[in-house]
């Protein structure tokens, strides 16, 4: 509703300025000065915003004193979802305006804008590479969308090449972030492919841009696990804990696989598991250490391990595991009542997302590499607290 009214407002102004720029001009016509603009207000009124649009376009001409009125309607048109509106709003100004090459530049870069979102990645790519090719200042804005179309069509290679070039100054970290994932990117690629040797390469050159990306370890850990190195991808699994340490609960599938399969390493692991759980307070970590204790010492004492940790970090899902051993050894109207609470328990986390993205608040369920509303790489983490780890 508010870009419907920033478009009848813009309008408007337009149908004002034509108006004006009219009398001053003296144009020479056989109706009188305006009237197509009057007819345009007319469209406004007459609740056709479609056709304002057009009358706006077709009667104001491009200048420098119209300019900033037809890039303002393109933006808003674009904001709206009008995105074929503002694409004609766009090449209306290119092909019948001379403006110096900057300000042309602008331009072909908001038109850039109006075709990744039409999906019109061809035409976007070829405006864009121009752009980049300048050392003007849309040069480092042009590389950016160029980096989002990359992303899009899922073109790493190019990606990487980009991204390289971006990666300076201040935001110098942030892209080489980004980098390694492309890196990661590939070598699941080279997994699905079982091309094992590239996807190492891939790897040791994600690592290279981002020694702290957690997602090479993990993805080393697989390729050890499938070539049965399992004291190999137990090692590569403990370097997350000096990578990010709130990770580590994503490597447990795999570190127990690895352990299950190799029991030598199992008494080091757990004495890893313990330190990873003085760092993060995960409730999956803490579990996954419950069941060891179980093996060794029965359902009691891995009663009193959950419940120990609870008093330092409760959380629900401890809460559910602790109910869920004492239902056990429990009968009769005690085992119901329990039954109960426990029905309430999971109901309190049923619908509840498990992973935040810390640099737009994302959540979802899942964990995903590549933020889907802010487009960062790395940023989502699984949610710690009362109803998350």
């Amino acid at each position: 509703m508010m870009d419907n009214w920033q478009l009848y407002l813009l309008v408007v102004a337009a149908v004002g300025s034509g108006w004006w720029l009219g009398r001053r001009q003296r144009w020479q016509r056989t109706k009188p000065v305006g009237l197509d603009h009057y007819a345009g207000l007319n469209y406004l009124l007459n609740e056709e915003p479609d056709r304002a649009v057009a009358r706006f376009i077709q009667d104001l001409v491009v200048t420098s004193d119209t300019l900033d009125a037809h890039l303002a309607l393109g933006s808003l048109l674009r904001r709206r979802g009008d995105v074929e509106k503002a694409v004609i709003v766009h090449e209306n100004i290119l092909k019948h305006a001379a403006f110096e090459q900057d300000v042309m530049q602008n331009v072909q870069l908001e038109l850039a804008r109006d075709y990744l979102l039409a999906g019109l990645l061809d035409r976007a790519e070829e405006l864009l590479l121009e752009l980049g090719q300048h050392s003007s200042a849309v040069r480092r804005e042009s590389l950016v969308l160029t980096l989002e179309l990359y992303e899009r069509e899922k073109d790493w290679r190019k990606a990487i090449s980009v991204g390289e070039r971006l990666a300076i100054g201040d935001e110098a970290s942030k892209y080489e972030q980004a980098i390694s994932h492309y890196y990661c990117e590939l070598a699941s690629n080279y997994l699905n492919d079982k091309n094992v040797e590239a996807a190492r390469q891939a790897l040791r050159d994600g690592i290279g841009h981002d020694s702290k990306n957690a997602r090479t370890s993990l993805l080393l850990a697989e390729i050890e696990i499938q070539q049965k190195r399992y004291p190999e991808a137990i090692k590569a699994l403990q370097r997350i804990k000096n990578q990010n340490p709130v990770y580590v609960p994503e490597s447990l599938p795999l570190l127990q696989q690895a352990v299950k399969a190799d029991e030598t390493q199992a008494h080091q692991v757990r004495d890893y598991l313990e330190q990873c759980l003085q760092l993060v307070p995960s409730i999956s970590i803490a579990l996954t250490l419950a069941r060891s204790v179980r093996a060794a010492s029965g359902d009691e004492a891995m009663a009193k391990y959950i419940a120990n940790h609870l008093k330092r970090n409760p959380t629900v899902r401890g809460l559910s595991q602790l109910i869920d051993l004492h239902m056990d050894n429990t009968q009769g109207v005690a085992r119901q009542n329990l039954a109960i609470l426990r029905s309430f328990a999971e109901a309190l986390v049923a619908d509840k997302p498990g992973y935040r993205c810390h640099e737009c608040g994302f959540e979802g369920k899942k964990l995903h590499w590549h933020c889907p509303v802010c487009k960062s790489w790395g940023t989502i983490q699984a949610i710690y607290g009362l109803e998350g780890e």
